[in-house]
């Protein structure tokens, strides 16, 4: 398969179409983005392609020496090395890369981007963008943010290299999410950045795909005899959940369509996991109450058998 196939492009393709059809492709194929199994050597497989058709000398190179088998390789005069991070390893040959601060060639100090209102952090380096690395001319790299920002939306605009980078971020952008984000004016296929969303741990709830999760906490009055709950989203808003009477723990009320964006293009669910708590500290006339229960109910204390399951999703 030549490397316009991986690309899907034409051999007369000018070099802005082959430009789109690579970002297209790399935020498809992304194995960040992308889980499935074959994901990590089809994106290599297109990084390969656009190193190559993505550059004027490299791409003449090609059309005229089929026979050579030309590949990936180096820029001319330069050299690679590879790092490898999360699992997924990338090259930085030539001058696509020169030595020094990733970081700071690409987003300038970590004070700016504080200053910006975003933590820019990776779990092992201590920079803001993990498993940074240059494919083809396109920078790629890993950006942290919250929940909030990844459901409102919004942009954040950092130094890079010299310039004004701003980075747009989707409304309710799930995990995962690649935004790219264009060259400036005058060569832009050596400026172009693919920031990868990273959605950072949030205390109330899990990301799990495109559905939040979180646990609402009943008193025994409001699991049996129903009642309602304010919850706040991660954008500030408040919906009210309606407790339906005889709830039981385990069950989970939903709100259709208010969570993140799926790999689909579909909206997630709200998903909320029912706990029932005994308010504390508990009162004399509490235990007066909780006693003519005991005297009313003929519930004895069990063991659960393994295995037993309680109720479905109740719509909030």
């Amino acid at each position: 398969m030549s490397y316009y196939d991986v690309l899907g492009v034409g051999k007369n393709a000018s070099k802005q179409e082959i430009r789109k059809a690579y970002q297209k492709l790399a935020k498809q194929w992304h194995p960040d983005v992308n889980k499935a199994p074959e994901a990590e050597e089809r994106f290599k497989k297109i990084a390969e392609a656009y190193e190559t058709l993505g550059n004027e000398e490299k791409r003449k190179a090609y059309d005229e020496a089929p026979a050579y088998g030309f590949g990936r390789g180096t820029s001319p005069g330069g050299s690679s090395r590879e790092t490898r991070d999360g699992g997924w390893s990338y090259s930085f040959g030539g001058s696509d890369m020169p030595d020094g601060d990733l970081f700071e060639r690409f987003f300038g100090s970590r004070g700016a981007a504080d200053r910006a209102g975003f933590d820019f952090f990776s779990g092992g380096g201590g920079t803001g963008f993990g498993g940074m690395g240059s494919m083809g001319g396109m920078t790629e790299a890993q950006l942290d943010i919250t929940l909030d920002q990844a459901y409102k939306g919004g942009s954040v605009t950092v130094q890079a290299g010299g310039r004004t980078v701003t980075v747009s971020i989707p409304p309710r952008a799930g995990d995962g999410t690649a935004v790219a984000v264009p060259g400036r004016s005058g060569r832009p296929e050596e400026d172009e950045l693919l920031i990868v969303l990273r959605i950072r741990p949030h205390d109330i709830y899990e990301v799990s795909g495109g559905d939040l999760r979180g646990t609402l906490r009943i008193a025994p009055w409001q699991a049996v005899l129903g009642g309602g709950a304010k919850a706040v989203l991660p954008d500030g808003s408040a919906v009210k959940l309606k407790i339906p009477a005889g709830i039981a723990p385990g069950q989970t009320l939903r709100i259709p369509g208010k969570g993140l964006k799926k790999e689909n293009g579909t909206d997630g669910d709200v998903l909320f996991d029912i706990e029932i708590e005994v308010p504390q500290p508990v009162s004399e006339s509490e235990k007066s109450l909780y006693r003519q229960l005991e005297q009313a109910s003929g519930y004895e204390a069990g063991l659960k058998k393994r295995g037993q399951r309680r109720g479905a999703a109740f719509r909030g």
